[in-house]
């Protein structure tokens, strides 16, 4: 895929650390599978990953964490077909 912010780079498959902050929580997630751009390092993340990330960012939300580093592992629903 093409690059929407630097038009001239390419994606590719990779991994991304996504930081969410909402009031006075921060969450860390590492190994977020993204497409990156091999020119300007711009990360587009999937609708599917996305909403498993927001689930698990709730969830950690309701155990009121301050600070929160976590792996990334996806929701059932958001594992790519095989």
């Amino acid at each position: 895929m093409k690059c929407a912010i630097c038009r001239s780079g390419n994606t590719e498959k990779g991994f991304a650390t996504v930081v969410l902050e909402k009031e006075d929580t921060v969450l860390v997630f590492k190994r977020v599978p993204s497409d990156i751009c091999d020119t300007c390092g711009e990360q587009y993340i999937s609708s599917d990953v996305n909403r498993s990330l927001l689930n698990h960012a709730r969830e950690e939300l309701n155990k009121n964490v301050t600070l929160e580093m976590l792996n990334f592992v996806p929701e059932e629903s958001a594992k790519p077909m095989r």
